[in-house]
């Protein structure tokens, strides 16, 4: 996974301690998102955080211990860090794709902050993110930004609208593909081997294929397809048979479009 996508890194704040209401959505289809979301790869199974970039020349960055940060939360505070990448105290998060939570539907919304209401504290807090020569140089080039600043350009660039019944489709690809495969799904400008490409190659999965990827981590002939096959055994097969059809339906119809 890119390290652009690592979702809610370091929400870590300090500010008075809420007292959350009782979460309003189903915390057992909001597990669902999460897994597909990927916010245990990131933030650990008990939520509690853990080293997830250790490098001399860039930087040392945890993901935040969410188990203790989200009860200071209200849930309105949370969803407008979710979907802004602006903390309360107006800081800006590093290393989170704002984009997917941007867009999500405020059913799914509701679901996940359920879900992540059940955490119970535990671990211990971690630092804000140590950079170092490389991690300054990129900020100064503007190669590397905070989640906020990123978000507006991810917005406009979203992948087309293909008619209502391909809507729910659109819906999947934007919140559960666009991190790694660009906001418009088309892959990086300037790919290096490995890279997530334009998912315009959906296009030659059968439905059954698509769905044994999916679920799998395999392509036909029992291929690995590298990071591809790491996130769909992680995450993506956590995802609901319906959608992975009409994500299917979409993709194949995004692709015929063109």
């Amino acid at each position: 996974m890119r390290l652009g996508i690592v979702a809610g890194v370091l929400l870590t704040l300090t500010v008075p301690v809420l007292i959350a209401a009782a979460p309003r959505g189903s915390a057992a289809r909001g597990a669902g998102i999460a897994r597909a979301l990927g916010c245990t790869d990131c933030h650990g199974a008990r939520l509690a955080g853990k080293v997830i970039v250790d490098d001399p020349t860039i930087a040392t960055l945890w993901s935040s211990n969410l188990s203790q940060t989200l009860p200071r939360y209200s849930d309105a505070a949370l969803e407008r860090t979710l979907r802004t990448g602006i903390r309360p105290d107006g800081s800006k998060l590093w290393y989170m794709d704002a984009a997917p939570y941007a867009v999500m539907n405020d059913r799914d919304m509701q679901d996940l902050i359920a879900w992540l209401r059940t955490a119970k504290p535990s671990g211990v807090a971690h630092p804000r993110v140590q950079a170092r020569a490389r991690w300054h140089k990129a900020v100064a080039a503007g190669r590397l930004k905070p989640a906020a600043d990123t978000l507006a350009a991810a917005l406009a660039a979203p992948p087309p609208a293909l008619g209502p019944a391909l809507e729910r489709g659109r819906y999947i690809a934007r919140t559960q593909c666009a991190g790694c495969h660009e906001p418009d799904l088309k892959g990086l400008r300037d790919p290096q081997p490995g890279d997530p490409p334009d998912l315009a190659v959906a296009a030659s999965y059968t439905l059954d294929g698509f769905r044994t990827l999916l679920r799998t981590g395999k392509a036909p002939g029992g291929r690995e397809v590298g990071e591809m096959s790491k996130a769909s055994r992680q995450r993506l097969a956590a995802m609901p048979e319906s959608d992975i059809r009409v994500l299917h339906a979409y993709l194949a119809a995004r692709t015929k479009g063109r």
